[in-house]
This record gives C-alpha cells, structure tokens and sequence, in this order.
C-alpha cells in the first residue's frame, strides 16, 4: 500500500531503542504486574493532562465501564450520549445496566448537541456521556454547566481526542471522569490494549483504582516490601494495565507533543488541498483539535472510498452506520430518521490518514488521489 491508514510497525522502528530499554526493564525485573511502572505512568500522564489523579486501566472499555461503576450508574438510570461512536462505549453503559439515550449531534464539530442533550433528560437521568469526536472536543463547558444544573454524573470519552484543548486547557479535568485509549492507533499507542481514567477527585480515583484492581488498595503506589494475604475492601475486577504497557506508553508519552504537531501539520495541508472538494473539519472558536482523524464529508463517499482502495491509500468509514441503526441495538426503538444529522454524516464521512510515521509528502499523494477520484 502507498499510504497505510495506520503503520505501526514503522512506528515502532522510529521509536525502536526506548521501547525496546522500557521492555528489557519490565522483562529484567519480573514484575509484570503490581510493579511501578504503572504508577509511574499514572504520575507522569496525570501532570501531562493537568488532571490531579490518572487510574491506568486495561483498555478504554474498560475506563468507561469503571467510570460508570464508579459513580454507581446502573440499574434504572438513563445515560445519555451519541450514537456516532464505537460499540464499546455504549457497550460500557449496557455493562452497568443503565439505558443509553442517544441525542443528536453538532453538524460543526459532529460531536453532542447540548441542546438536544439536555432537552434529554428525564427523572431517571443519571449521568451525561459527550464523547469527543475525531479529535475535535465536545463542548465541555457547557456539558458542565448541563451536569451541574441538573445534579448529574458526567463522564468524558476522551479516547480519541487525548492532546485536545479547550480555551487553552486540555482535556482530562473537564469532567468527573475523563476515559482514555492507548490502543495502537492512537495518538499515545501501547503495544495492545491500554487505557486510563483521569479526576480532579482524590475518593473517586481510589475507587476506580480499588474496582479495577480486585477491589484492592495494593498498587495505588508503588511498594517494593513484599505482600503477605489480601485485603479486598470491595467487589472489583482484573482490568488494570499491565507494566509491560505501561513500561511502553513511558517511553512514548515524551514524544507526544511532537506527535500532535505532525497531526496538525497533515490536518492543515489537507483542507489547503482539499478545500472545495468536500466538507472538511475544522475546530470551533476556543477548542483544538487532536486530529485523530481527517475525516471529510460528500455525497460520494462510497466511489471515492474505492477509488482511494485501488490506489493504495488506506481510508476508512468510523461510526457508519451509527450505533442507533446497528442489529445489536435494534430493540431499542431508533428508527431511521430518529437522528437525522448523525445519520446523514455516517452516510457521507470519510477518514484519511495522517499522523506519524506518514511525511508530508504521502499527504499529498493523498490528496492527489482524492482530487483524481472525484474528478
């Protein structure tokens, strides 16, 4: 392929000789779990977004689903939330029990309309889900001000937007909970499945800590003074990150600044190039975006798609269709037309690649492409 979506294996050969040290360590001490890696990350990743406390977690299910624990969200409540996102973020509010409500979103930012959001809410609302789309921040303020107004739990999915920004803040303090990915293709990728939780709240980062660690205290800090028994002070469950992971993400976290400012540079020759030809993203006034994705809008979307196949440049359709119209959520009664601009985006986006290891020049070779296909 001239242009792969995503390349890890040349990532990887970019960052080869710390990643390779930080696997030795882990490997060399033979504390794969309960060991201080994982402390040191949350340390270090806590100061990177501002946020007081980080939980590292076993993936970005599994933060959302203890998030929601967390805040005891369950049987009988009401989270709303958007259908224009991945399966497990909703799987995540099924997981606890609770109902999903989806709202419409911003046709701007195609994240929450917060109109519509709190035009939502019922007696048995019990938490708000915005999550941040593409990269580009949900309206964070305001979802504040609608949790605060109406007495409700907020939690972010932040897990494709880590390095966005609102009025000069990035995200990880914005809600009670902030949920992060490291899988692979994220900006911040381990070597498999990684996650975290991030709160300004010392009690509840405790208690995500204990729910995803067998209801355990052990390894909120680091001890090296051998254990003897087990004291589970709750229920809780095996979903902590593992040293090796985080061993990984400490090599990388250092490089993430650099890795956002290669995301913005292909994001801005992309709409230099492709302005006219589409609907592209932009950021709204106050917010900056992470560029996870450069994702375009048309009408031919599906021709393109193909065109771009042929080529040998990766492409790909997230969210389409959205979760609302999906078999596995079908009983809950979202007919076609319920969502009307989520479902008119997940028929028209389209995502490009961008972000390290792709040059400058295999944007344009893209863009090439894309002016050839709709030619």
């Amino acid at each position: 392929m001239r242009v792969a979506l995503y390349d890890h294996a040349k990532l990887y050969r970019e960052h080869r000789e710390a990643i390779d040290a930080a696997i030795a360590r882990v490997l060399e001490s033979g504390q794969f779990t309960w060991g201080e890696q994982v402390p040191a990350f949350e340390e270090e990743f806590a100061s990177w977004v501002d946020a007081r406390h980080a939980v590292a977690m076993g993936s970005g299910t599994a933060a959302l689903t203890t998030a929601l624990r967390a805040l005891e969200i369950g049987p009988g409540d009401e989270v709303i939330t958007v259908a224009n996102t991945e399966l497990t973020g909703i799987a995540a509010i099924s997981a606890v029990g609770a109902t999903v409500v989806w709202v419409d979103i911003d046709p701007e930012s195609r994240c929450i309309d917060t109109t519509a959001c709190e035009a939502a809410i019922t007696p048995r609302t019990r938490a708000l889900l915005p999550v941040d789309m593409y990269g580009h921040p949900a309206d964070m303020i305001e979802m504040r001000r609608i949790a605060d107004r109406h007495g409700l739990a907020l939690v972010e999915d932040a897990c494709i937007a880590l390095g966005a920004e609102i009025d000069g803040r990035r995200l990880g303090s914005h809600a009670d909970v902030t949920c992060f990915s490291f899988s692979p293709g994220k900006h911040l990728g381990a070597m498999g499945a990684a996650g975290a939780c991030t709160t300004q709240n010392a009690a509840l980062a405790d208690r995500i800590h204990k729910l995803a660690s067998d209801g355990q205290a052990r390894g909120r800090h680091y001890d090296p003074k051998p254990r003897i028994g087990q004291h589970h002070e709750t229920e809780g469950h095996n979903q902590r990150m593992d040293e090796m992971q985080a061993a990984i993400l400490r090599a990388k976290l250092p490089h993430l600044d650099e890795t956002l400012a290669v995301r913005r540079a292909h994001a801005d020759r992309y709409t230099e190039r492709l302005v006219g030809l589409a609907d592209l993203p932009g950021e709204r006034t106050g917010f900056r975006h992470a560029w996870r994705n450069y994702v375009i809008e048309l009408d031919r979307r599906d021709e393109l798609a193909a065109h771009l196949f042929a080529h040998g440049i990766g492409c790909n359709a997230l969210y389409s269709p959205p979760m609302h119209l999906q078999p596995v959520y079908r009983g809950l009664g979202y007919a076609v037309g319920s969502l009307p601009r989520t479902e008119r985006s997940g028929k028209r986006l389209l995502g490009l690649p961008l972000g390290p290891p792709l040059s400058l020049e295999q944007i344009d070779i893209v863009a090439d492409e894309v002016h050839a296909g709709l030619a």
